[in-house]
């Protein structure tokens, strides 16, 4: 799956939970670990706190928003997020921010 660093940044952030059970922190430990960010892509960032323990996120270059890293996700994981996405859905809890990566795991 071809995911950019705001793709990225959404699935650490806001798909994937804190708590889940054994298995899915397994899966979610899994997916991470192929999505983290590098200190150089970190460097990239601009957080704006607006409030309310909310940040808006910004990019410094083009590069960061535009280039995409190729993952490969086992079955399984692609399960998972999958799931994440349509227990997401069920809540009303998708955004303009959020929706194209949504779209990109679902229809993958």
């Amino acid at each position: 799956m071809k995911l950019n660093l705001k793709d990225r940044l959404i699935i650490l952030k806001t798909l994937l939970p804190q708590y889940d059970t054994r298995q899915n922190i397994i899966l979610k430990n899994s997916v991470s670990g192929k999505i983290q960010l590098s200190p150089q892509e970190e460097s990239l960032l601009m957080y704006t706190n607006v409030g309310n323990n909310q940040y808006e996120i910004g990019f410094k270059t083009v590069d960061a928003i535009t280039a995409t890293i190729d993952v490969s996700f086992t079955e399984e994981e692609q399960k998972y997020l999958k799931q994440r996405v349509e227990f997401i859905d069920g809540n009303g809890m998708f955004s303009a921010e959020t929706i194209d990566t949504y779209d990109k795991i679902t229809n993958n």
